[in-house]
């Protein structure tokens, strides 16, 4: 069964984070993944989490309330990463943005507040990218339905199309 929900425009200047969202992402932030073109670690960020999330959550709730994003923000390191293939076509990449570690915090504290708003608007029949979700339980949803056909008497007809490389260029 499916949901819609007439909600209104989530306005990001009305999101006022908390100190305590800021440091609770700052702790876990992953330390392995790579710096953006601020070249700020997440490990510094991690570990300095209790001493910078207040000057964070104002800076963040400054830069909400306003609209704006430090340019530097905006900036990624555009990095090929291999896919299969031969490796002398660039087809056989895609490309990986390494943007700022800090502005990934403010996307995932945003995130937090408008989530819950935006698990109402998504249909149920949504699989991808859903919590809970997969391409397994959408499987075993097409499978049951099948089933429940096939149970009375009634036909089933499928089409498979082949979607790899629809959208590359």
């Amino acid at each position: 069964e499916e949901t819609s929900h007439d909600l209104e425009t989530p306005v990001l200047s009305e999101i006022i984070l908390t100190v305590e969202e800021v440091q609770a992402v700052l702790e876990t932030l992953d330390v392995t993944k790579a710096t953006g073109p601020d070249n700020v670690p997440a490990r510094l960020l991690k570990e300095t989490a209790p001493v910078i999330s207040t000057s964070l959550c104002t800076l963040f709730n400054k830069s909400l309330s306003q609209g704006a994003l430090p340019e530097d923000w905006k900036i990624a390191n555009i990095i090929p990463v291999y896919k299969k293939g031969e490796k002398e076509y660039a087809e056989n990449y895609r490309p990986i943005s390494l943007l700022s570690i800090v502005s990934k915090v403010l996307e995932r504290c945003v995130f937090y507040n408008i989530r819950e708003q935006l698990y109402q608007v998504i249909k149920t029949s949504q699989h991808g990218f859903t919590r809970g979700k997969s391409c397994v339980t959408n499987l075993l949803e097409v499978l049951n339905y099948i089933g429940s056909i096939l149970d009375v008497g009634g036909q089933v007809d499928a089409v498979y199309l082949d979607m790899s490389k629809a959208f590359d260029k």
